[in-house]
């Protein structure tokens, strides 16, 4: 098990924040989610395996979730993920890796600002073949994760950003729409040049 760390420290005023963000994850108004009938088939998929909640299959090469236990790491491995890329800001998965073969990539993504300097980290990540399947994840799997898998829509299959912020916040995660910054950040996400930095072709 091997792994890396990015991301900016952590600051005295951050408490604060982190403390809305989990009266977000505990409490606030979700995002409603689509009747299954209605959700379109491009869409990331549900499933269910031990210890992974709220695990959705993005495409062959992406899983998508909330923190996992231990049990979900072990899931993970079964399934054949190679890589685990963990967005939350403070808390490492080394205790939940252990006794498993997975990469792990730690990129700490604060939601109230985020950087390109993440958005470069994940998506080299998302597209090394070595890498995957990957498996992403922060702790609800709503938030951070969904706008990192927006972005994978948009510069690794060419969806447009109304696209991709539809999934985000419609697709069953449990996005909060306290976090509207997030979307913002997408609305004005230039895939076309993110494109060109991975060498990736155009839709």
């Amino acid at each position: 098990m091997g792994g890396s760390s990015v991301g900016r420290g952590f600051p005295a005023w951050a408490v604060v924040a982190v403390s809305l963000a989990a009266g977000i994850g505990c409490g606030a108004e979700r995002a409603p989610a689509r009747a299954p009938d209605a959700r379109p088939a491009t869409w990331a998929v549900p499933l269910v395996e031990p210890g992974l909640p709220n695990l959705h299959r993005v495409d062959d090469g992406l899983y998508r979730g909330a923190q996992p236990s231990a049990e979900g790491m072990r899931s993970l491995e079964r399934m054949g993920v190679r890589t685990v890329i963990n967005l939350r800001a403070a808390h490492s998965d080394r205790d939940e890796l252990r006794g498993t073969r997975l990469g792990y990539e730690h990129i700490r993504f604060e939601p109230w600002h985020p950087e390109d300097e993440e958005v470069e980290a994940f998506l080299r990540i998302a597209t090394d073949p070595a890498r995957r399947p990957g498996f992403v994840h922060c702790a609800h799997g709503a938030d951070r994760t969904g706008m990192m898998v927006a972005i994978y829509r948009m510069v690794v299959q060419g969806w447009d950003a109304g696209e991709a912020i539809a999934e985000m916040t419609g697709g069953g995660f449990g996005f909060h729409p306290a976090w509207g910054n997030l979307v913002d950040y997408l609305r004005s996400f230039d895939a076309a040049r993110w494109r060109r930095v991975f060498g990736l072709s155009g839709p």
